[in-house]
């Protein structure tokens, strides 16, 4: 294939005729030319349009899905011993051993073929779609998408998706102009405007001729996966006109609010950018998983070494005892057991160990993960409790495999906005000419008053200097909430503008001393932007704005607030509607829209050229103060002071700032840059984005500075609970966002991330002491390198004390060390239910509660009597409904300051370091919070002794937050931490935006949130969901439940195929190493896969240890899965003695019995091997299915009939198959009615066998559940007796 395509790549460029070998200029040797209307035909040109998104052919799907199946190593086991069933000397029947495997390999061959098919029909339904395709003499002919060719002149109508990459040639819209939502690609729902060259507008498709006589060359760019960027050059009439991004429409992207367009197709198929980024998903594997195999690999290294012995054995007693063993006809023609042949004799030992041993690896451990994972994933999309009724989505799991990954999260990576905020922009405050408007109190100002910190409650008055003490500070709070007018009671208000300040409001801005500057600024605001209006110009109020992100939304609106309407756009026009107050009558104003530099991550601004009515020039520019600020006019900056300051306080109190800025443009000079400008645009390749991107920036000089927004981004219901509950479960909480340092730090206290009396710890390249460095590289003329180097000691330097602070005499708060965590977590889950009675009453519930459960009483009421425990995560405290989470806030400790929202951050220093060492220790540990802008992240990521220290500190601080990263910067971080932190922590990311994908695929788990800025994060997600809450249900409930039932399952299947295992050693023993089984190998083929399979598939679905609502309660029980404690090494070898133990009950049991000393049937005969082997079969079923009550803490019907019905399945598998002709049922035929049901001895053997075999574990579990329970234990017995706090902890449930 990759040679074929190479031919294509070869065959294309050959296309190229002899003087367009210059027009590549080495950018790109792919670049192609497309004949429009002209279909290219040829069989080694350019792909059809025929899509397929299937892995497998016709005739490659039994191989390549039976290849898929046997990247499982076990599975090539599997076939090695159903290979050796074979031979002759193999304990089984052939027909036994393969039809399992077979079985297991059917289930998954059809699983794929039915995903494929489903791929498939899906391919067949898009290839099929009709098309309207110019048939190349004036009229129009429906076809199907696949057979669509390069060249090919097509009509989409309204509400269609285009078939293929088209160029656009015309629209039934005004100007060229339509509108398309690419919500598919990019999971933005915005509407983009697309507009075709102003040659190609009268080709609309109504006059034949036109159609006809259409004929044009692109020279375009070969294929690429990058979705906005195009270029090329359109040959029309012998001119040369170059295209762009505008002018292509993408596949998968559909046509909105236009009638038709008519476009030529450029890129089929595979060729098209969608197909391009159809990327398959990194392939993650769960811990468990990995875990799994080491224990596969530790089986078979048992298996191979009781092989061995077997050979070993064998060949001794063979040598010794030679022709005495009579039985095994060891004569000259049995070449199998020749005493002369010793060799053979111990080969055959060996492979018929294996064989016989080969149980110790169960095939059908794989078959119920996967049912049992399906399962718990439809349960997960059906919980009510993560329904989303908003926008009406439910959960979604798109990596079963990955489920009990969720139990075991360690760090969570989160974006905020639209993931913490609910990405519905307000307008709620602004800056003009250095006067700052806007009243009212955000979120982040409500949190300062419940926690009790010094914070204004306006913009204007309420200064944090006025405010006595929180009393005063609530009670002026909700005055000014009750009697005012205000975002709560605000008849302006509507979506986007929460906006109230009666200097402004009601047009009596007019009457402001600044007022032309108050219009000039809101003038901006109507202007540079890229949204779309919809609806009427008449009904301003139903107007809806399609912006690229709902900030800018909410800027738009303000201006129509305040008396600047926009209502129309025209690819060259802008329309607004201004009243100037209540007695003027509103005018209608057209600007002429020159150019847009639009808005990038990278460039964090965006600016639009527009000629005003007056025929004034202006550049309008608005982005990041960072960058807006570096580009201001010293001579005519504005009010930049003024204006920085206001931003900074707009930041302390949680808004999104930005800067608005102009720059007087002269004629002669735009000219000259649009000459050149539009030169840039016409070259092909990668070279004509950095050449663009050169002259913006050249445009964006010498800015003076208007004013500057706040908006305000809301949290999500319910954040501030869920971020405390997941802090307090142990997990680590980061959070990577593109704001500044101010408003995520205040954002941080709003929804509980950061907590009063936990100290910050911020390195930033902004505060003065690392600005001095780059004022001092500015006088001294430093070289780039030197500066580079100055400042990434400063990072190092900040880092060092950061490290220096947190592990100076303090513990760590999570109780974890770089390496692995030590702590009990029995201790450290009874401390946290405990600490705030005092030390002395938590040493003695500490042991009381391990010396014995009689006081369980006691013990409980002593947990319950106080809600407001402390945690090495102390909560913030003071939310509503909150009491009943267990928590309070102490503000005060030794040696450390209250720091309030609005106070400046000290930088790290060693004085402040040894200042807090001075004192005594503090009762409880303190919690650290480290900061860092992107800037120093930067050279973090650049230098990799920074990047270990950089971890160190993070391992040992609560929260972190990394603040004006860009995209990139978050999946490298999560990558650094992820590997940093090693196979024994877990990262779980969380987002909901393009920008959050890297991050989403680079951790170990991925979430998407279903939210405003569209699907592409939930599309790159191994899970999705509505909400930012529903993740601690998604994790403290269903993730800790799937861990346990999971780990469970695998341990219960191991233990259950290691008692067959040993009882088939303990057999062979006293068989001589024969290899001969005491039982008829179908008994063994029934064994995993009908007797014993139902319960333990029970377990991995429905068991529940504690109600989700204990699971909210004390979300400290979540840490068992953070240390891995169901599924380490102790637990499997817990399990692997008890296998030994009751196998050798199973076994030894029976054969005292049944061995001759007593009458067995009624005749006085003895038992016979095969009655033997089929009264001890029996006790092999029942002992691990009654076992299984040991793992279940509660039952229903379905666990007993579970239980009971495998049980059942035994008896009626001997009965029917004893009564099946003997040469098919062979030693089994009528075994149990002839022979073991008229036997009382049989009956009475069976419960002797259960009780010796059960009572040790449940002696032993219930002697742990009295003396040393484990914290679920305790909570287990708090619901059992009936705990009063019980009802109001069910109401915590999401």
């Amino acid at each position: 294939m990759a040679t074929i395509m190479k031919f294509w790549k070869r065959k294309k460029a050959g296309n190229l005729g002899p003087g367009d070998s210059s027009v590549l200029n080495g950018h790109d040797e792919d670049a192609r030319t497309v004949l429009c209307n002209v279909p290219d035909h040829g069989a080694f040109s350019f792909p059809g349009n025929r899509t397929s998104t299937r892995k497998y052919s016709w005739w490659s799907f039994v191989p390549a899905a039976l290849f898929v199946q046997y990247r499982r190593a076990a599975y090539w086991y599997f076939t090695a011993m159903a290979g050796l069933s074979l031979a002759p000397f193999a304990p089984y029947s052939p027909i036994s051993v393969w039809l399992p495997l077979i079985f297991v390999l059917v289930l998954g061959l059809l699983r794929e073929a039915w995903e494929d098919l489903r791929r498939a029909k899906g391919d067949r339904e898009l290839n099929n779609r009709d098309i309207e395709v110019h048939d190349g003499n004036g009229e129009f002919v429906v076809k199907k998408w696949k057979v669509l060719r390069v060249g090919d002149l097509v009509r989409v109508k309204d509400g269609d998706y285009f078939p293929s990459d088209l160029l656009l040639v015309s629209s039934s819209g005004p100007d060229g102009i339509c509108y398309v939502e690419t919500m598919n690609l990019d999971g933005e729902t915005n509407l983009k405007v697309r507009q075709a060259l102003q040659v190609t507008w009268e080709i609309d498709g109504k006059e034949e001729v036109k159609l006809r006589e259409f004929k044009a060359e692109l020279l375009c760019e070969g294929p690429n996966a990058s979705l906005y960027t195009f270029s090329g050059r359109l040959k029309i009439n012998e001119v040369e006109l170059p295209v762009g991004p505008p002018q292509l429409l993408l596949r998968d992207s559909s046509l909105q609010n236009t009638g038709s367009i008519l476009g030529v197709v450029v890129y089929t198929g595979h060729d098209t950018k969608s197909m391009q980024n159809a990327t398959a998903p990194p392939n993650k594997r769960s811990r468990v998983d990995r875990s799994l195999d080491r224990v596969i690999w530790l089986m078979f290294f048992l298996l191979i070494g009781m092989a061995i012995a077997t050979c070993v054995i064998i060949g001794i007693r063979t040598n010794v005892d030679g022709l005495n063993v009579w039985y095994l006809r060891p004569t000259e023609s049995n070449a199998y057991y020749n005493p002369n042949n010793i060799a053979i004799v111990c080969i055959v030992g060996f492979f018929n160990g294996l064989v016989l041993y080969g149980y110790l690896i169960p095939i059908a451990l794989y078959v119920s993960l996967e049912i049992v994972r399906v399962a718990q994933a439809l349960f997960m999309v059906a919980d009510e409790q993560m329904y989303d009724s908003v926008s009406d989505k439910r959960a979604r799991v798109k990596s079963p495999g990955l489920n009990e990954e969720l139990g075991q999260v360690d760090t969570i990576f989160s974006d905020k906005t639209g993931t913490l905020t609910s990405n519905q922009m307000d307008f709620f405050r602004c800056t003009i000419a250095g006067i700052s408007y806007g009243e009212g109190t955000t979120e982040v100002e409500r949190a300062a008053v419940r926690l009790g910190m010094p914070m204004g409650l306006s913009s204007r008055d309420l200064r944090p200097e006025r405010q006595s003490d929180s009393r005063t500070m609530s009670a002026r709070a909700e005055t000014l909430d009750a009697n005012a007018l205000g975002p709560n009671n605000n008849p302006y208000k509507e979506k986007g503008f929460n906006f109230y300040d009666e200097r402004l409001m009601g047009g009596k801005w007019i009457e402001e001393r600044n007022s032309e500057a108050i219009k000039f600024f809101f003038e901006v605001l109507a202007l540079c932007h890229t949204a779309i209006p919809e609806g009427t110009a008449e009904d301003p109020f139903m107007m809806r704005y399609r912006a690229e992100s709902p900030d800018e939304a909410a800027l738009v609106v303000a201006a129509k607030q305040f008396g600047f309407y926009f209502y129309k756009k025209t690819p060259t026009t802008l329309h607004i509607r201004e009243s100037l107050g209540p007695d003027v009558p509103p005018r209608d104003q057209v600007y002429q829209l020159l150019d847009v530099l639009e808005f990038s991550s990278l460039r964090k601004r965006m600016s639009v050229i527009v000629r005003f009515p007056d025929g004034r020039l202006l550049l309008l520019s608005k982005g990041a103060d960072s960058v807006i600020f570096q580009r201001v006019d010293r001579n005519s900056s504005g009010p930049v002071t003024e204006t920085s300051k206001h931003l900074r306080q707009f930041g302390e109190v949680g808004l999104r700032t930005l800067v608005v800025a102009y720059k007087q443009l002269d004629e002669n000079e735009y000219q000259s840059w649009r000459v050149r400008y539009a030169e840039a645009r016409a070259i092909i390749g990668k070279e004509r984005e950095l050449r663009t991107e050169e002259l913006a920036e050249e445009m964006e000089q010498d800015l003076t500075v208007v004013g500057g927004t706040g908006v305000e981004d809301k949290l999500q219901q319910g954040v501030p609970e869920a971020v405390d509950r997941l802090a307090r479960a142990g997990i680590n909480i980061w959070v990577l966002t593109g704001d500044k340092v101010e408003t995520a730090i205040n954002i941080g206290y709003a929804c509980s991330l950061l907590r009063k009396g936990m100290d910050k710890l911020i390195v930033s390249l902004e505060v003065p002491e690392a600005r001095s460095i780059e004022e001092r590289a500015a006088r001294e003329e430093w070289l780039p390198d030197k500066i580079f180097e100055g400042q990434k000691k400063f990072v190092s330097q900040k880092l060092k004390e950061a490290l220096d602070l947190v592990l100076g005499g303090h513990e760590n708060p999570r109780g974890t060390s770089t390496s692995e965590r030590k702590i009990s977590f029995s201790e450290s889950f009874r401390s946290a239910l405990s600490r705030s009675i005092g030390r002395n009453n938590a040493s003695a519930l500490s042991r009381n509660s391990s010396r014995s459960m009689s006081n369980i009483d006691e013990v409980l009421a002593l947990n319950l009597s106080n809600p407001r425990d402390r945690h090495s995560r102390i909560p913030s405290g003071g939310q509503k409904g909150l009491e009943l989470l267990s928590f309070h806030v102490d503000g005060t400790r030794s040696g450390s300051d209250v720091e309030g929202l609005s106070q400046k951050v000290t930088p790290i220093t060693k004085d402040n370091q040894l200042s807090r060492s001075q004192h005594e220790p503090s009762a409880e540990p303190s919690e650290y919070a480290l900061i860092i802008d992107g800037q120093s992240l930067a050279y973090v990521l650049a230098e990799e002794s920074l990047q270990e220290l950089f971890l160190e500190v993070c391992i040992n601080c609560s929260s972190v937050l990394c603040c004006r990263v860009s995209p990139r910067q978050k999946a490298q971080v999560t990558t650094l931490v992820r590997k940093g932190l090693g196979q024994h922590r877990l990262c779980l990311a969380i987002g909901d935006g393009a920008n959050d994908v890297g991050m989403i695929q680079a951790a170990n788990v991925g979430v998407g949130i279903l939210g405003v800025e569209g699907a592409q994060a939930a599309m790159a997600a191994d899970f999705a969901i509505g909400q930012f809450r529903f993740l601690e249900r998604l994790l403290l409930v269903h993730g800790r439940w799937c861990y346990r039932r999971i780990a469970l399952l695998i341990l219960y299947f191991f233990y259950k195929v290691c008692i067959m295992g040993w009882i088939s050693l303990y057999s062979n023993i006293f068989a001589y190493f024969s290899g001969n089984p005491l039982y008829n190998d179908w008994y063994a083929s029934f064994y995993n896969t009908v007797f014993t399979v139902l319960p333990v598939v029970i377990i991995g679905i429905i068991d529940q240890d504690v109600t989700p609502a204990d699971a909210f309660r004390y979300p400290q029980l979540y840490r068992s899965g953070q240390r891995g404690e169901l599924f380490n090494r102790r637990s499997f070898f817990y399990w692997l003695v008890l296998s030994v133990y009751q196998s050798a009950v199973i076994f030894f049991f029976p054969l005292v019995v049944f061995s001759g000393l007593s009458a067995f049937r009624p005749n006085g005969q003895v038992a016979a091997a095969q009655d033997f082997g089929a009264a001890m079969f029996t006790g092999l079923v029942i002992v691990p299915n009654l076992q299984v009550y040991s793992a279940f803490h509660y039952f229903t019907w379905i666990h007993h009939a579970a239980i009971w019905a495998s049980i059942l399945s035994w008896y009626l598998f001997i009965i029917i198959y004893g009564a099946i002709p003997v040469s098919w049922a062979t030693i089994a035929y009528k075994e149990f009615v002839e022979v073991l049901a008229p036997s009382g001895g049989y009956w009475l053997l069976q419960p002797l066998v259960v009780v010796a075999a059960l009572l040790p574990d449940l002696m032993l579990r219930s002697a742990k559940w009295v003396y040393a329970p484990l914290d679920y234990q305790i909570v287990i017995e708090q619901d059992k007796r009936g705990s009063p706090h019980r009802a109001q902890a069910s109401n915590l449930v999401p």
